[in-house]
């Protein structure tokens, strides 16, 4: 029985996932979903699927992961064949609404969500507020916008998905944290600068600091967002001001580059692939 990983994108950090697991001893079935053509059988040879499909496939063009990766991975979750994360966490990952009101639903401060695309409504606004895709990431389309001419002159340009009129969160120390988990333990953290724009992103040239030691309140608040959520491995952005912290996004399908694993000191793939070993393990021992 294999594990099947599947993604849309060559990312370095899925190749090292499959070879740090292929190194192990395991047997690994590495799909392309965008390119490839497949059905619910052809994983019954399958005893663990890894979900490497990330948000933000459409910007690079990957439509068919975009609009019918979750139906696909509904069909297979719906066979029985387990996923690392869950499918939840997928669902999750790819509905930042659904998020906010999951995790507000239990008293955990996120950002208001003011409206969508689909149910726009500018006197619902309150600014400075932040728009970007439901089902998005790496910044891609997401602004600050100020007053109602900056939405108006952005939503001339944005692509034809849908998008959320978010509250923006202040942070008093113009940083974002950024916190991984990987089973229910944090695995690092850092602080990840604010730009001028009032945006933090690595793809928008963020400066990174580490946090050695983290308050065990925030640490606290990330676990238990984590398990709200089903996810396993992934990440969280939190700011901080006078008012608590927030959750400002959550992150099923962490990608990490060369450089910021370097900047760690630490690989925390390599903590993601023991964990996929330890699942896949007890699914054969179960089984057998």
């Amino acid at each position: 029985m294999a594990i099947a990983i599947i993604y849309e994108s060559e990312e370095w950090s899925n190749i090292y996932l499959r070879d740090y697991l292929m190194k192990k001893g395991f047997e690994v079935i590495f799909i392309n979903f965008e390119e490839a053509v497949l059905n619910a059988a052809f994983f019954d040879s399958v005893a663990l699927i890894v979900n490497r499909i990330f948000p933000s496939s459409y910007f690079r063009g990957h439509l068919k992961t975009y609009f019918k990766g979750i139906d696909f991975l509904r069909d297979l979750n719906k066979k029985g064949i387990p996923m690392i994360n869950s499918f939840d966490a997928m669902v999750y990952d790819f509905d930042k609404e659904l998020v906010c009101k999951t995790l507000r639903d239990k008293n955990i401060n996120t950002p208001e969500i003011y409206c969508t695309s689909r149910d726009f409504s500018l006197d619902r606004i309150k600014f400075p507020c932040i728009v970007k895709p439901n089902s998005g990431g790496r910044s891609r389309y997401t602004i600050k916008a100020e007053n109602r001419d900056e939405i108006f002159d952005f939503l001339k340009i944005t692509p034809p998905i849908d998008f959320i009129f978010q509250e923006y969160i202040n942070s008093s120390s113009n940083y974002t944290y950024r916190i991984e988990v990987i089973d229910k333990e944090v695995f690092s953290a850092v602080k990840r600068s604010i730009d001028g724009n009032g945006i933090s992103s690595y793809h928008r040239g963020a400066v990174y600091e580490h946090i050695y030691e983290l308050d065990k309140d925030i640490e606290s608040l990330v676990i238990n967002t984590m398990n709200i959520l089903n996810i396993k491995m992934g990440g969280i952005d939190i700011n901080v001001n006078d008012e608590g912290c927030f959750i400002i996004d959550v992150n099923a399908t962490s990608n990490f580059s060369k450089k910021f694993v370097d900047f760690l000191h630490k690989n925390p793939l390599d903590g993601m692939g023991d964990l996929i070993i330890d699942e896949y393990l007890k699914i054969i021992q179960a089984v057998s």
